[in-house]
């Protein structure tokens, strides 16, 4: 009887433990959700069985429908899971292998680079494709019914780097991904998807429905980002939205049933094992299986983590990262370590980019340095310098993260121009950035003790903008901001590389080619690695005029003067006053050069255009 007595009071006191988890769970998500912070449905489960499944908000607030558990909510790119499940079970069945290149499935694709990109390579984020999103998308995005319909966006542009030399997000390759599904299976890839994965599972509320289709029970996306800045309420997101999602996002589904999901992927019902195991960890060895993946653009965000033996689902139709937020209150509940990832690949640009037609908001220059000002999550507004020797997309001032109490995501690993010195840099989500009518939202931010620029909250890089024409117009001091692109053949456009992320451009210096940096950090005319000098016709040897620091460095800048021409382009400097730094490897096109044009940057296509 002694026994029996002790074995019901672990069991209630066991189960204690678990309604004081649940309570404070209901209570960190009530609080969010009466701050007007969070919408949607948040589950927990322990060992496959829920232990939390309840709905906050509204799903329809113009017919006053409530969100329920079991509320269909749009995924974001938790789709590029659904994608990489049906590249597994692909070449599980032999029917493809991750080292096969693009046009080996998709013979007839529109671009050479179809040659040299391997699945393997979509998977990973390694391909150098590009981003779907942006102006052509903001103008087609209502005809968008098929994966087909997605490939002019970007089909025709240049790999921002060779396939496997750098890491960076790409909604365009799972696009291609979703086009080798098709090609492979011979079918469409929402009936490869329905047909292998959710309908086997019993997911009947899980597909990619159209935006005009009646779906009973979806809820609508709710949104204060706006084409022209944050908006005072909360609007539906239905004009942001593609007309039919892809595989790499856009999709719907339950809670429950991305359990479902979730439940057979452990138990290898949806793979083999080995299939399953690299689904989880990208290698066929054993391997713990946890998981943690996101989706989230206006009006939408999506988590879904498992992390044995619990399993996470929030799904919220208000913008990121209230679903994240909602993550990071219950992880330490249940006891799961906040991931802190340390990466060392480029940064992504943000995530989303609105624009409602050409802007010009007013430049000033600190210490040379472009300085412009924008509003950070509605706040604001913010000084931010503007520097195209930034390879990143934000760094701002911790004093500004913190007074916008910015959520840590991880860290990066940061460098200065030598490549020497690197050193880890904390990184932060901003939710939206808006300056003239451009809405930029999604990303992350590294942080730093102090701004590097006097009287400045932060600095940004041409990867802010990455989908963007940027005008430094230096002559009147304004920046634009413009859809579109730059001729390509135009006699005064110059095609750059980003190796670095900085764009690059080989500079005639008296018959030498000297790779430059466009640098609008830098003071200098033209700057020239010191081991370069002695090969070039100079007045006198280089000698010492001066002192300059990145980060991280302090260095001599010597000077000498030209006994000749350098060519940037087309334009000509004759006998120019070169400056001479020992430390870093490439040299530098700088403000007293930039200063004297109008200077158009295509970031999308890599061009530039110096104009008077």
């Amino acid at each position: 009887m002694k026994k029996l007595i002790l074995v019901l009071v672990f069991l209630a006191l066991r189960a204690s433990a678990q309604d004081a988890h649940v309570d404070q769970i209901v209570a960190a998500v009530d609080r969010a959700a009466a701050e007007d912070r969070f919408s949607g449905v948040v589950m927990v489960a322990k060992n496959g069985e829920p232990l939390l499944a309840r709905a906050w908000g509204s799903a329809d607030p113009a017919k006053t429908v409530p969100n329920r558990v079991d509320t269909k909510f749009n995924l974001g790119s938790i789709n590029k899971f659904f994608t990489k499940i049906a590249i597994g079970q692909l070449a599980a069945a032999g029917k493809l292998s991750l080292s096969d290149t693009i046009r080996k499935h998709l013979p007839d694709y529109p671009s050479p680079v179809a040659d040299k990109i391997t699945i393997q390579q979509l998977l990973d984020h390694r391909s150098g494709l590009g981003d779907i999103f942006g102006p052509n998308f903001m103008a087609s995005h209502a005809k968008l019914r098929t994966l087909a319909d997605y490939l002019p966006l970007f089909a025709s542009q240049p790999l921002q780097f060779e396939p496997g030399a750098q890491q960076k997000y790409s909604n365009a390759g799972f696009v291609v991904l979703g086009l080798i599904v098709e090609k492979v299976s011979g079918q469409s890839y929402y009936d490869y998807v329905r047909d292998h994965i959710t309908k086997p599972l019993g997911m009947n509320d899980t597909a990619s429905y159209a935006v005009d289709e009646n779906v009973p029970n979806r809820a609508i996306g709710l949104t204060k980002r706006g084409p022209d800045g944050p908006l005072p309420e909360r609007r539906a997101n239905t004009n942001t939205l593609p007309a039919r999602g892809s595989s790499a996002g856009g999709g719907y589904s339950t809670a429950a049933d991305l359990l479902r999901l979730t439940n057979a992927l452990l138990a290898d019902k949806v793979l083999p094992t080995r299939w399953t195991d690299w689904l989880f960890s990208n290698d066929f060895a054993p391997a713990k299986r946890n998981l943690g993946v996101a989706g989230g653009s206006p009006g939408v965000n999506a988590l879904l983590e498992i992390e044995p033996p619990y399993t996470l689902i929030v799904l919220s139709n208000f913008d990121p990262p209230s679903a994240e937020q909602i993550g990071e209150s219950v992880r330490p509940l249940l006891g799961i370590a906040t991931e802190h990832r340390v990466r060392k690949v480029a940064p992504e640009p943000p995530g989303e980019i609105m624009i409602g037609g050409r802007t010009a908001v007013p430049m000033e220059l600190a210490r040379h340095v472009p300085v412009i000002q924008a509003k950070v999550n509605g706040r604001g507004p913010f000084r931010f310098a503007l520097d195209t020797g930034f390879a990143g997309v934000m760094m701002i001032s911790a004093g500004v993260a913190k007074q916008l109490d910015l959520k840590v995501a991880g860290e990066v690993m940061a460098g200065d121009p030598s490549g020497k010195n690197t050193r880890s840099v904390q990184q932060a989500h901003v939710d939206s950035f808006d300056v003239g009518n451009v809405h930029l939202g999604d990303f992350l931010a590294g942080e730093e003790a102090e701004s590097p620029l006097d009287d400045t909250d932060g600095v940004i890089g041409l990867q802010m903008f990455h989908s963007l024409l940027v005008t430094l117009d230096y002559p009147h001091k304004k920046v634009a901001f413009s859809g579109g692109a730059l001729p390509a053949g135009d006699a005064n456009v110059l095609k750059y590389s980003t190796e670095k992320g900085i764009p690059n451009v080989n500079v005639d210096v008296a018959g030498t080619k000297v790779s430059m940096d466009i640098d609008a950090g830098s003071p200098a005319l033209l700057t020239v690695p010191l081991s370069v000098a002695k090969s070039l016709p100079l007045d006198a040897e280089p000698r010492v005029v001066g002192h300059g620091r990145t980060m991280t460095n302090e260095f001599d800048v010597y000077a000498a003067t030209l006994k000749g021409e350098a060519h940037v382009g087309n334009v000509t400097l004759t006998n120019p006053q070169l400056d001479f730094v020992d430390i870093f490897p490439v040299g530098n096109i700088g403000s007293r050069f930039l200063s004297q044009y109008v200077v158009t940057f295509d970031p999308a296509n890599q061009l530039v255009r110096f104009s008077k």
